[in-house]
């Protein structure tokens, strides 16, 4: 299921469900969203901060649903931070699967989007944070217009070449985002790969958070996890510039190991450039020409 895409004069929901915001600093978010041609709406709790690095859980929780059953809302736009898996039992997903819309968010964003999707069938995209937008560069203006408000049919990748690690081509419903969060999601339920799927799986992480030995054992536990047997490629995002070839010599043993084609690449992540991905979508992962397609149905 696809919400309706974004059109100039649309309102766009703003929701802070992994840190805290502040007057100050969304004002200049509020303002180029709305140099862009948008109206924004900030959630009740926005600025709350009940429990002093973030506001509680069920404040959280009530401005994500307040936001879905908002007829005049058509985007739920939030950031990253820490927090988000606090909102994920008290969030309505019935009533978020009876009024579809655009959900955007990324890096600890990846627990509420990927559960969204895997309880209301929803795409959601993974990508960009509310905070880019008053610095947003070209190549990710041209991600939101494309993937936001009009349907993406391939990845578009910047200037920064991709690096095949184990090379192939795999089909498959496009998951994953940020990797703690992720792993954490397929650990407590929230995500559970259906049977006889296939998945086209992209995870992202940066050295500033986790160096290369714990980023190896983020992997095992990946490689443990249910869904592995399912993953049929793997395109990992920005980690290091450059590129750290510990991380791809722990890439290629992964991908030799479950016979999958893997890929490294720069272009979303924590990194310069914030590709969107549509959570949900099948898509096609070509790591020899360097492509991630969109097979919208």
């Amino acid at each position: 299921m696809i919400a309706e895409r974004l059109h100039m004069g649309d309102v766009i929901g703003i929701a802070s469900p992994s840190h805290i915001a502040t007057r100050e600093g969304y004002a200049p978010i509020f303002e180029a969203l709305e140099r862009m041609g948008f109206r924004v709406k900030a959630a009740d709790n926005l600025y709350s901060a009940d429990w002093g690095y973030a506001a509680s859980a069920e404040a959280r929780a009530e401005d994500i649903n307040r936001l879905i059953r908002d007829p005049e809302v058509k985007m739920i736009f939030f950031g990253g931070g820490e927090g988000a898996d606090d909102v994920l039992p008290l969030i309505d997903y019935e009533a978020a699967g009876k009024n579809p819309k655009l959900w955007l968010s990324y890096s600890d964003g990846t627990s509420i989007l990927n559960t969204v999707t895997a309880r209301t069938g929803l795409t959601t995209y993974y990508g960009q944070s509310v905070g880019m937008i008053p610095g947003m560069n070209e190549y990710d203006r041209t991600n939101f217009g494309v993937q936001i408000m009009d349907v993406g049919r391939e990845f578009i990748h910047s200037a920064f070449p991709w690096r095949t690690i184990v090379p192939g081509a795999a089909e498959g419903r496009l998951i994953g985002g940020y990797l703690d969060n992720f792993i954490h999601l397929l650990g407590c339920g929230w995500v559970r790969p259906e049977p006889d799927r296939k998945y086209v799986l992209f995870i992202e992480d940066n050295e500033c958070f986790f160096r290369i030995e714990h980023e190896s054992v983020l992997l095992t536990r990946l490689e443990q996890s249910v869904i592995m047997p399912q993953v049929s490629g793997l395109l990992f995002g920005h980690y290091s510039m450059p590129a750290n070839e510990q991380l791809m010599e722990r890439l290629r043993r992964l991908g030799e190991a479950w016979h999958i084609p893997v890929a490294y690449c720069d272009d979303f992540g924590h990194g310069f450039n914030h590709a969107i991905l549509p959570i949900g979508a099948r898509a096609r992962l070509d790591t020899e020409r360097h492509t991630l397609q969109y097979l919208y149905e």
